[in-house]
């Protein structure tokens, strides 16, 4: 009886049960297949040349990419630091502009003092605080170079909240303002770079450092103080000019943060 259940079952004797066992695997039983199955992957060898392979590629590319996110974060800084000079200037009484940019050097801080109540401050000191190590100012050039600080205008001695720093002084016949538009302690503290110089006319404009027409008559539209051609130790001093009407002192072509050193 169980021979004939089992014949009607499978459909036949035993090449019957011999054609189950070798489905999927000829003639010999069904989990041959698995036992046969091969798992490749790589070897040790070359999973080395392509770590290698990355490695060159990325030697070669990461430069360029970490100086266009510089260059990116320069212009952002500065765009956002001048921006809220001009709110703060503009924001002064018009009928004190004249007073400001006539006052005698040394004897009067009041432009300082109305200016600086329009930021929001963190820190107020000396700028040889914040940007000198072991008693030597330490700033750069436009071409990152070591640079000196210009003498009439100093260095920003005030540090806001969102980490930008400001001075504004009255100075060699002018009124100065200069910012540092992401502070003292990110860098590069460069000329050009983070920091630069304006001055204020007595009808309350603000004049970047550097401008054909006006300013400073040392640094108007003289490239010795921004180009990359210049080994002069204040080269940058009078880069605001060119940051404002974003181009580049050395290639008229391109615009100032493209060709920022």
């Amino acid at each position: 009886m169980k021979n004939t259940v089992m014949t009607r079952l499978f459909g036949g004797g035993a090449s019957s049960l011999s054609s189950i066992r070798g489905i999927g695997a000829g003639s010999e039983p069904f989990c041959a297949a698995e036992r046969r199955t091969v798992k490749s992957g790589f070897t040790l060898a070359e999973v080395l040349i392509t770590l290698g392979i990355i490695g060159v590629v990325a030697a070669m590319t990461l430069p360029s990419i970490i100086q266009k996110k510089h260059k990116k974060d320069m212009e952002v800084a500065f765009t956002k630091a001048y921006g809220a000079l001009e709110t703060a200037v503009y924001s002064l009484s018009p009928d004190t502009y004249a007073s400001y940019a006539g006052d005698v050097a040394g004897q009067s801080t009041v432009f300082f003092d109305d200016l600086m109540k329009k930021y929001k401050i963190l820190k107020t000191g000396r700028w040889e605080q914040f940007y000198a190590k072991n008693n030597k100012i330490k700033i750069k050039t436009y071409t990152l170079n070591e640079g000196s600080q210009n003498a009439c205008v100093g260095l920003p001695k005030v540090i806001m909240t969102d980490g930008s720093a400001i001075q504004a002084i009255h100075n060699c016949f002018a009124q100065w303002i200069v910012i540092d538009t992401n502070g003292p302690k990110k860098g590069p503290n460069a000329y050009g770079h983070d920091i630069f110089n304006f001055t204020l006319s007595d009808k309350g404009r603000i004049i970047p450092v550097g401008s054909p027409k006006y300013g400073h008559w040392e640094m108007r539209g003289n490239n010795t103080y921004c180009s990359k051609n210049s080994t002069n130790k204040q080269n940058g001093a009078s880069c605001a000019y060119f940051a404002v009407s974003n181009t580049c002192p050395d290639d008229e072509t391109k615009t100032y943060w493209e060709c920022l050193p």
